[in-house]
């Protein structure tokens, strides 16, 4: 009984001898310093990114609205376009500024981006169908815009087979165009499903 007892704290004494002798290793190879070094130049540089991507931000939309500006004293129906054209530009932009964003965060992260970039590229096949509605909403986007179906301020009807949406264009984005109705419902139409345009702002 008493060996079985000595074997029993041995044992305890060697295993507690080894644990100990296995975190002093761990830690003794850790080097905290460099840690630490390394996580205050990642934060730091994660604030300098949105500090860039904030001004860049601002200095975009505000080159656009710079740029559409003196168009905007002739008619309602041209401030209307110009204020259309200016909201869809900002809307890209803000995709493409999101787009570099995300990637410099990867890369400030240290993830391996080429290695994502791949495994998006084969999701990409998996989801190709809902890329194709992406695209069609683009694509339909420019038509209604370029075509001057409707601006910004225009009272629209807009129409999908049975289903019928009204009230005043918001905004016309590359994916979505807002309308406000009457009832102050703010009303996003994927730009795809939008088959028939009736502008009641456009009488003549």
């Amino acid at each position: 009984m008493k060996e079985k007892r000595r074997a029993i704290l041995w044992y305890n004494r060697e295993k507690e001898f080894y644990m100990q002798d296995f975190f002093q290793r761990y830690f003794d190879k850790l080097d905290l310093t460099t840690i630490l070094e390394n996580l205050l130049t990642k934060v730091i540089s994660l604030l300098i990114l949105f500090l860039l991507f904030y001004i860049a931000k601002k200095m975009l939309h505000a080159t656009v609205r710079k740029i559409v500006k003196p168009s905007l004293k002739f008619s309602n129906r041209d401030a209307g376009r110009q204020k259309t054209i200016s909201r869809l530009l900002e809307n890209v932009f803000n995709y493409i500024l999101y787009f570099f964003l995300l990637y410099c965060i990867l890369s400030i992260l240290g993830l391996p981006v080429s290695s994502l970039l791949a495994g998006a590229g084969i999701a990409g096949v998996a989801i190709g169908m809902g890329a194709q509605g992406f695209l069609s909403d683009v694509i339909n986007g420019f038509f209604i815009l370029f075509e001057r179906q409707l601006d910004v301020g225009d009272e629209v009807v807009l129409t999908n087979g049975p289903i019928t949406v009204s009230g005043k264009v918001v905004s016309v984005g590359i994916r979505t165009t807002q309308l406000r109705g009457d009832d102050q419902a703010l009303h996003f139409v994927p730009n795809r499903n939008i088959t028939v345009v009736s502008n009641l702002s456009r009488t003549e």
